[in-house]
């Protein structure tokens, strides 16, 4: 009698092991199917996680409910060093296509984004001389260097930085409470130096069909915020 409780006990054992290796070579083998057609929108690989254990169950169901993107160190139009964090919602990847590498399309009911673009990118675009971004207390300040009218030179100016979602769906940047560093300028000359601080942020449509939702200034970079509904990803993924 004891030795068939050993048994068993091993028996099952052994069992709990080869489903977990199981779990996680299916993992596998759908984070990497899916980051074949999650990076092609990028224009370079992606990291693909997929999340919520135990992972076989999605697999046999064919829908992964959490999926993770991360990527680094993008080029969207003129913006460079760009990072995209990206969470989609019920992925859906069938067994059999997973196993028979029959995957053709990966469809999602919904992915929510951010794309965190660098102060260093921002300034280089703007054209506006001298311009720097200071992240400080929940607040994005900017300082320059700008001829100013009635002074005669060009003296440091510095302000608070207002990111704008246009209906259109375009990003700016707009500067108030402006100062200028070693002047007393009366209030009509500061309003001069206004649009020589504004720009339109150069970001073209986002990847996953992203719509732009939000605008967040982090220490790291300006978080622009969007999500997307009912995206299918196509891609000629390797065998």
């Amino acid at each position: 009698m004891d030795a068939l409780v050993l048994v068993g006990v091993v028996a099952l054992v052994l069992f709990g092991v080869l489903i977990a290796v199981v779990d996680r070579y299916l993992a596998g083998e759908a984070e990497q199917r899916a980051s074949a057609y999650l990076s092609t929108p990028l224009g370079q690989a992606a990291r693909v996680q997929v999340h919520a254990r135990p992972f076989l169950t999605q697999v046999i169901r064919g829908r992964y409910h959490r999926v993770e993107v991360t990527a680094t160190d993008l080029q969207f139009g003129a913006l460079r060093g760009t990072t995209l964090h990206a969470h989609l919602t019920n992925a859906y990847l069938p067994l059999r296509d997973l196993l028979g590498k029959r995957v053709v399309e990966l469809p999602v009911e919904r992915v929510h984004g951010d794309l965190v673009i660098p102060y260093r990118e921002l300034a280089r675009v703007s054209r506006v001389p001298g311009l720097r971004f200071f992240y400080r207390d929940d607040r994005l300040i900017v300082t320059a260097r700008l001829p100013v009218p009635g002074i005669g030179q060009v003296a440091g100016v510095s302000g608070e930085a207002i990111t704008t979602i246009s209906a259109e769906g375009g990003v700016s940047v707009r500067v108030r409470n402006i100062a200028v560093a070693g002047f007393s300028v009366p209030r009509i000359v500061l309003s001069q130096l206004v649009p020589a601080l504004e720009f339109a942020v150069p970001l073209p449509p986002l990847p996953y069909g992203l719509r732009i939702e939000q605008l967040e200034p982090t220490a790291h970079g300006l978080r622009v915020l969007g999500s997307s509904h009912a995206v299918v990803f196509r891609a000629n993924p390797a065998p």
